[in-house]
């Protein structure tokens, strides 16, 4: 298995990770921000769309046309980017980014089909900051899984601080 190949693996099951925590929570609970916490459920998916897109495409293959065509990425960045926010919710009806995270998540999916490992060492795209943890275009695509995978814990919280039990694995009877 090549390492892209592998890197796309993980970013899969990451994304399948955190769709099923999506599933386990009801839709008019997205915009609640528990008490003693700063985020709702709806940013947690809205910072992961932008994060994905930056990780993977951004700071690897440069801006992705497709991206700003079908969403209002540069409105996403603003309210999504969690660099140093405080503010990590939202009130707006912005349920329409589940289907706009499933499509930024397709569009990442196949543009590492079109990436072989050889670039994998080269630094990153030129971005408008410094990346906040990554140098080289490897760096950046397994932050992106890892990235993930820390939101899902918060998703995870999140949603239990609503009444919501904590599942992590199928239930064997």
């Amino acid at each position: 298995m090549s390492k892209i190949e592998f890197l796309k693996e993980q970013m899969i099951e990451a994304r399948a990770f955190v769709k099923r925590l999506m599933s386990e929570l009801p839709e008019d609970l997205w915009y609640v921000i528990p008490e003693g916490t700063d985020s709702n459920f709806i940013w947690q998916v809205g910072h992961l769309l932008v994060s994905q897109n930056f990780h993977t495409m951004t700071a690897v293959t440069g801006v992705n046309k497709k991206v700003g065509e079908l969403l209002p990425i540069k409105e996403y960045n603003r309210i999504f980017n969690g660099m140093g926010t405080m503010h990590r919710s939202i009130e707006k009806d912005m349920i329409k980014l589940k289907e706009e995270f499933e499509i930024v998540h397709q569009i990442c999916i196949s543009s590492l089909e079109t990436l072989n490992d050889d670039i994998l060492s080269d630094c990153l795209e030129p971005l408008p900051f410094k990346h906040p943890v990554a140098e080289v275009k490897y760096e950046a695509l397994a932050w992106s899984f890892k990235h993930e995978m820390w939101h899902s814990a918060e998703m995870e919280a999140i949603k239990r601080d609503l009444g919501y039990p904590i599942v992590w694995m199928k239930q064997e009877i």
